[in-house]
């Protein structure tokens, strides 16, 4: 880079930075601190962005009892639909085990390494991860650019970058990632500086990224649930499931399918002619996703972090109908299962095998009634194991 360019876009970014530090502190006099919480609140529970990309206000609600689980859109379930989520399970009761989840829609695996070491920088309870993962992540093509740029966190990469214990070739290895989903290579050097410059722009990025985080953080906060009290019960598993039967005949009423009533009439019934054979091209082996998880597990190992992988399945009579043979998906199973079991530490909770029982979802790709209480009741023997 010639002199006078360098000068001219060092002289930029001073100006910048003057401005943002401005901003910055003007902002701080009226925004709260991302680790600032009400300790009478449980925000595990919260499907909330902010919330998934703050690593000081994660660990600000960690106790020895929280258990940090990964996933997806499965975290976004109302109640209304499926009184088994956990907000409902775990959250109102002490059970001796509380959920940290955290991600949101569309995060997939390179997400969830991200995520993974920025939070197991500080350390994690128990040094356990859960990471729920479903067929939907892995489809030809990987997830587009585009998606993933709206999900992406400097703040969480930025900690991802400085974890002493993830080896530097797997950091590089997230930064090829990352320049193939779209993030831009300033943005991308900036969090492992090789010069001035990318130490000005990650002040600059990382200054702007702090304030985003801590205006919405005022919404999480808002939307926390009062700590679950008094003495520590065992959860009745089969109450529980024998509940969830009985909530999912009063929501599923008007189809053969097992899944809700609103999401049949209004979604899948409509769609059911044009779907017919529709994906049968799907391959699930043209998709970079399957490194990623490789590339999670990998930072489980560097960090010390035990990893249990759940795997929720989709609903196989939809599936077949849109051609995705039971062959081709038995295939992609197969595969995410040989890459867990390549990793000493890591467990399997492994619910495939479910794509065909009625109410174990309410769709045909999230956790539903049956389902939730199965998945909760592996989160909560990982959790508690040992105790």
């Amino acid at each position: 880079m010639e002199a006078h360019t360098l000068h001219r876009r060092l002289g930029a970014l001073l100006a910048g930075i003057g401005i943002a530090i401005c901003i910055v502190v003007a902002t701080s006099l009226i925004l709260p601190r991302q680790d600032v919480y009400d300790d009478s609140m449980d925000y595990g529970y919260v499907y909330s962005g902010a919330k998934s990309s703050s690593v000081d206000f994660i660990h600000a609600n960690l106790t020895d009892e929280t258990l940090l689980v990964l996933g997806s859109s499965e975290f976004s379930t109302p109640a209304r639909l499926v009184p088994q989520i956990p907000a409902k399970t775990f959250g109102t009761h002490n059970y001796g085990a509380r959920f940290m989840l955290v991600g949101e829609a569309f995060d997939q695996s390179l997400w969830d390494t991200i995520a993974l070491g920025a939070l197991a920088k500080e350390g994690l309870p128990k040094d356990k991860v859960a990471l729920i993962v479903g067929l939907g992540m892995f489809t030809d093509g990987g997830l587009d650019a585009s998606t993933f740029s709206t999900r992406f966190s400097y703040t969480l990469y930025r900690e991802f970058c400085s974890n002493p214990r993830i080896p530097r070739d797997v950091v590089a290895k997230a930064q090829d990632r990352l320049s193939e989903q779209g993030i831009d290579e300033t943005t991308v050097r900036s969090a492992a500086p090789q010069n001035p410059l990318d130490i000005i722009d990650g002040m600059v990025i990382g200054g702007i990224d702090d304030l985003r985080l801590r205006s919405q953080l005022n919404e999480t906060r808002a939307a926390g649930i009062p700590l679950a009290a008094g003495p520590v019960q065992t959860p009745d598993w089969a109450e529980l499931h024998a509940q969830a039967l009985r909530d999912a005949q009063r929501l599923s009423t008007n189809n053969d399918w097992g899944i809700e009533d609103d999401f049949y009439a209004s979604q899948l019934e409509p769609a059911l002619e044009s779907l017919k054979d529709a994906r049968a091209d799907e391959t699930y082996t043209d998709t970079p996703e399957y490194d990623d998880l490789e590339l999670f597990l990998t930072v489980c190992d560097s960090c010390g972090i035990k990893p249990l992988v759940v795997i929720e399945p989709v609903l196989g009579k939809y599936y077949d109908h849109i051609g995705i043979s039971l062959e081709t998906r038995s295939a992609a199973y197969q595969h995410i299962r040989s890459i867990v079991q390549s990793h000493p530490t890591a467990q399997l909770a492994d619910f495939s095998d479910h794509e065909y029982d009625k109410h174990f979802l309410f769709d045909i790709v999230h956790f539903g009634w049956t389902g939730w209480i199965d998945a909760e009741k592996s989160l909560y023997e990982f959790a508690t194991e040992g105790k």
